[in-house]
């Protein structure tokens, strides 16, 4: 009879609807790792079956390991350049899961410990990652590989962390790009009017087949700091551009883009209500700035009214 007790209440505790906390992170991770996956066959020439491999391998490693959210177990490539370093750090290890720096490039994505450089990512993940890395994917130092007395050239197996979190900022700004989006100080800007047909998409939109290289793209380094793929011409803003609100650097962005797209004396007319239009309502992770769309807003602007 005590079995037979212990056992129905087991069942009972087991079938209810209580979760625990290491329950919940299991099914955050596994969602994001299905996401993850529908954004990865998007972009990667791996096989489906390779694909649902790593997701499944990457869902795991991250709740066994407790991740914030989905991180990618890979390996860099290109270590053989690099086996200095490496044996430095055998002699003295670096911390436990230490951060890399990513150096991002058309060819390939670097990670480095400090000044030292390690490899580059696997060229069958650069797709997907490149796009997350202005959304704060990070990559993180498990361990070096290889043996001296196996004469094995060095390695260094990785982390793609807040693999799962990127992605769902990536996806809130594609999402969300003609929502309203906070200023600067903490306000709400309005959404922009129906007739301004200005499309905001984040980096990853330009990767695809067939983008035009006048494209302006809008991006965040891991510190936060804006960047744009024109030339920063300073007038308002001696520190730098932004974007999202009103304010110095925006207006500096606003010239800038203008400047690169147009003629000097429309960027200097229409750089203001170019700014409060359209700059001031980019998510604040950043986007891509049509080219073709630029000029036709511009082109818009001789149709309006004038004051009397």
């Amino acid at each position: 009879m005590s079995n037979t007790h212990d056992t129905t209440h087991a069942v009972r505790h087991t079938s209810g609807t209580h979760t625990t906390p290491d329950e919940a992170h299991a099914a955050e991770v596994a969602a994001q790792a299905g996401r993850w996956l529908a954004f990865a066959t998007e972009r990667s020439r791996m096989r489906p079956g390779t694909l649902l491999a790593k997701a499944l391998a990457s869902a795991t490693f991250s709740t066994l390991h407790r991740a914030s959210s989905l991180a990618v177990p890979s390996k860099l490539v290109g270590t053989a350049k690099h086996q200095r370093a490496l044996w430095a750090l055998v002699r003295d290890p670096a911390d436990p899961w230490a951060e890399l720096r990513l150096g991002v490039t058309n060819e390939a994505i670097t990670a480095s410990l400090g000044d030292e450089a390690l490899g580059s990512v696997q060229a069958k993940h650069v797709p997907w990652v490149r796009p997350l890395v202005p959304f704060g994917l990070t990559a993180h130092l498990a361990r070096v590989t290889g043996s001296e007395t196996e004469g094995y050239t060095l390695g260094a197996n990785v982390v793609l962390g807040h693999v799962g979190r990127a992605l769902d900022r990536l996806l809130d700004a594609l999402g969300g790009a003609d929502g309203p989006s906070a200023g600067g100080d903490g306000a709400t800007a309005e959404p922009p009017p129906a007739s301004l047909r200005l499309v905001v998409r984040p980096e990853a939109d330009v990767l695809r087949p067939g983008y035009d290289a006048q494209d302006v793209v809008l991006y965040r380094h891991l510190d936060g700091t804006a960047c744009a793929s024109v030339a920063h011409i300073p007038r308002h803003s001696p520190t730098g551009i932004e974007w999202g609100y009103a304010g110095s650097g925006p207006a500096d962005l606003a010239r800038s883009v203008l400047l690169a797209l147009t003629d000097e004396p429309t960027a200097e007319a229409l750089y203001q209500a170019f700014k409060a239009e359209v700059i001031a309502r980019v998510p604040h992770a950043g986007g891509v700035l049509r080219a073709a769309d630029v000029r036709a807003w511009v082109a818009a602007q001789t149709d309006r009214p004038t004051a009397a």
